[in-house]
């Protein structure tokens, strides 16, 4: 089997990400692309994802021709292929259907930074592209487009994509957006919200790169 610990690092996440309320139901999909081979893991259309096994995983390459697997590899294949063919420094995607993040996604705002970890995470301002039909090609270049060389992005009136070098990253990157969608949308109804500026974005970024973590 090809990429079998990559296959079974997708289930991983799929399953975390129900379990942190990120997805409802199967309403998401989650990749991998490998290193050495530059082939993309996904996970397969509409499927319970207490229910998949590695060989369910889809392996695709960056056109998204499948290389190995039965399943129908998820619908927003292309959104991913056309990701990290944007994006050379990508090797993980995330896109979930989260409520909060979601709610702004479906009123086409994007969330300012009014917290340190979303600058450290995201690098700024979460800015949400337009709206496309789900599937389609036309979805997977405005949203390629509009990421830019940030870590995350609305979808509007859909849900949110957020990527990093790993899989791992690019889930912390999902919910941190989340969480700062969350506490936003709290602190807009206290009233008095206060954002953090672009040059300290700047500087929170470049601290979390350089200084966050272990070695």
């Amino acid at each position: 089997m090809l990429l079998k610990v990559q296959r079974k690092k997708i289930i991983e996440t799929a399953l975390k990400a129900q379990r942190d309320k990120l997805i409802p139901l199967t309403m998401g999909n989650f990749s991998i692309r490998d290193k050495k081979t530059g082939y993309i893991c996904i996970t397969p259309s509409g499927m319970e994802y207490s229910l998949l096994n590695p060989e369910d995983i889809v392996v695709v390459d960056l056109q998204g021709a499948i290389i190995e697997g039965n399943r129908k590899p998820s619908i927003e294949t292309q959104l991913h292929c056309r990701t990290y063919a944007k994006r050379s420094d990508v090797y993980g995607i995330c896109h979930t259907h989260s409520t909060y993040a979601t709610a702004w996604a479906c009123c086409g705002r994007e969330i300012p930074v009014i917290v340190a970890e979303l600058a450290g995470m995201i690098g700024g301002p979460v800015k949400c592209a337009p709206y496309a039909p789900m599937g389609t090609t036309e979805l997977a270049d405005i949203v390629a487009k509009n990421i830019g060389s940030q870590n995350a992005v609305l979808m509007e009136n859909h849900g949110m994509l957020a990527v990093g070098d790993d899989i791992d990253k690019a889930y912390a990157n999902a919910f941190i957006v989340e969480e700062a969608a969350k506490v936003t949308m709290y602190a807009m109804q206290i009233g008095g919200m206060k954002t953090i500026t672009d040059q300290e974005c700047k500087a929170l970024r470049k601290q979390t790169q350089e200084g966050y973590g272990q070695k």
